[in-house]
């Protein structure tokens, strides 16, 4: 099960509980208005379990703070889920699930040299209505409501799962959640109308945004898969029409001057007058880093300084300036096309088993079109990504080797998106030497490729080990923002890394 990662206990869980009694006494009364007769409905066993998982994050960097190396994480989790048909056709999931760990980073003072902030995660693991409709032995039509997980790549052990794990302006990719590992499905809060036959399956949605800003916005998504030759090929594609339709336009689409661009003079300029600042900042730093070309960084810090002012000055009175500003927005188009190939079906050995030999790939576009400044090339807005599961002979379950290419000019990350709802990219800091080296911004040169290397052994029914190794997009609760997780990730550098245990149970 998959928990909401949306607030802390301390003031959201009694909102959160009021809510799932709402959910249960709604999904009462309609299973009493669907049943016509006398027959009682039908509890499935209830399912309750938890997980443990700890590790090291060999090195990395939390928001704007030092790069730290050596951090330990340990964090547990808990979840109870009951089902229940009330015919044979409409179930009802309810569920309820939390995760304990530390926020990160670790604050050492003076006086309380030993303490860390701690949260308790709380929210419904499921809550939604499942109706067949049409649908018999998993063909025909049917219809699910509410808040439910949601995977569409059963290969995505890791990387990957890019239409709902993913942002379009700005642009960014996650991976893993409140906790790291075992975390490829998606939480939705959306209608749900699925279609089967045959070998093709089918899922639209009406989804209502309620994880990222702007909050409440809907969203419809489509994704369609094909398997050829008895499962050796399984195609798919999808389309995710993001905040399609805006519930409050002016914070989709805010018309405020760091999300705003405008030409001036044939000059295409970024409202964001923090931008030239900080790079001005950068300059200013390497004259004192390269003193034998500091009179070349103090042009350029004087440049990019005024261009700031002058940007300023300008969006104020823009008819005097004689420009005409423009503004980004969050609207935009996600596509997503993938493919596997299950090798296992060209040999026919009772060798392998079920993930064993399975080549797959995955690529998106995190919004079709271009806009000026900051998304001029789609090709910068593509992740590509793609694995190899090795045999693990009905032994080990899954042996899973992923790597991705994602060639983005900016920081991964949702700052300003949180921070003033504004699509444009999290602008680094001039004094931070980590993301801005010898050039301004340069590390996003240096996070290109991703990788992760997971294990998973399953014990009983209920029960498994995971190991991973990975540079992926991990992001962690952070003491420095309210958004859980914050919004950088923390392994900015092709260089950091971590690995992680995890141990699950339940019945």
């Amino acid at each position: 099960m998959v928990l909401s990662n949306s607030g802390r206990s301390d003031f959201r869980g009694v909102t959160m509980v009021h809510k799932i009694g709402v959910a249960l006494t709604l999904a009462g009364m309609l299973a009493a208005a669907y049943g016509e007769d006398d027959s009682k409905p039908v509890y499935k066993p209830l399912a309750f379990g938890g997980f443990s998982e700890f590790g090291m994050l060999q090195s990395g960097q939390y928001g704007n703070n030092k790069v730290f190396s050596d951090e330990w994480v340990n964090h547990f989790g808990a979840y109870i889920a009951q089902t229940v048909n009330t015919g044979d056709d409409l179930a009802f999931d309810i569920g309820l699930g939390g995760v304990f760990e530390y926020q990160k980073r670790e604050v050492v003072q003076a006086q309380w040299g030993g303490s860390q902030y701690k949260n308790f995660f709380i929210g419904p693991s499921v809550a939604d209505i499942r109706w067949k409709a049409a649908a018999r032995d998993g063909q025909g039509l049917g219809f699910q409501f509410g808040m439910f997980d949601y995977k569409y790549n059963e290969d995505a052990s890791n990387l990957g799962e890019y239409l709902f794990r993913s942002g379009t302006y700005p642009v960014y990719v996650t991976s893993g959640g409140l906790w790291f590992m075992n975390k490829t499905s998606v939480q939705l809060q959306a209608l749900r109308a699925g279609y089967n036959r045959g070998a093709l399956t089918s899922d639209f949605f009406l989804i209502t945004e309620t994880s990222m800003p702007s909050l409440y916005d809907l969203s419809a998504a489509a994704v369609v898969g094909y398997k050829f030759a008895d499962g050796l090929v399984d195609l798919g594609a999808g389309v995710n029409f993001k905040h399609m339709i805006p519930v409050k336009p002016s914070r989709t689409s805010p018309h405020i001057s760091s999300n705003a661009y405008f030409t001036k003079d044939g000059e295409t300029y970024t409202g964001y007058d923090a931008y030239y600042y900080e790079r001005s900042n950068f300059y200013k730093r390497r004259m004192t880093e390269d003193p034998a070309n500091a009179a070349t960084y103090q042009a350029l810090a004087s440049a990019d300084s005024l261009k700031g002012s002058n940007v300023k000055l300008w969006l104020a009175n823009p008819d005097s300036a004689g420009i005409d500003p423009k503004y980004y927005t969050q609207q935009g188009l996600i596509t997503m096309a993938r493919a596997s190939v299950d090798f296992k079906k060209l040999i026919g050995s009772e060798l392998f088993g079920p993930n064993d030999l399975r080549l797959y790939a995955e690529a998106a576009i995190l919004g079709v079109q271009n806009y000026p400044f900051y998304y001029e090339k789609i090709t910068e807005r593509m992740p590509i990504m793609a694995g190899f599961n090795f045999p693990g002979f009905k032994f080990i379950d899954l042996i899973s080797i992923q790597a991705e290419y994602f060639n983005s000019p900016n920081l991964n990350s949702y700052w300003e998106l949180v921070r003033s709802n504004s699509a444009v990219p999290t602008t680094p800091n001039g004094s931070d030497v980590t993301r801005s080296k010898t050039e301004y911004g340069d590390i996003t040169k240096n996070d290109n490729l991703s990788w992760s290397i997971l294990a998973k052994k399953t014990f009983g029914r209920a029960s498994y080990i995971s190991a991973q190794v990975a540079r992926d997009h991990l992001r962690t609760v952070s003491i420095d923002t309210w958004t859980a997780p914050e919004p950088v990730e923390v392994l900015g550098r092709s260089s950091d890394w971590y690995w992680m245990l995890q141990f699950g149970y339940g019945i």
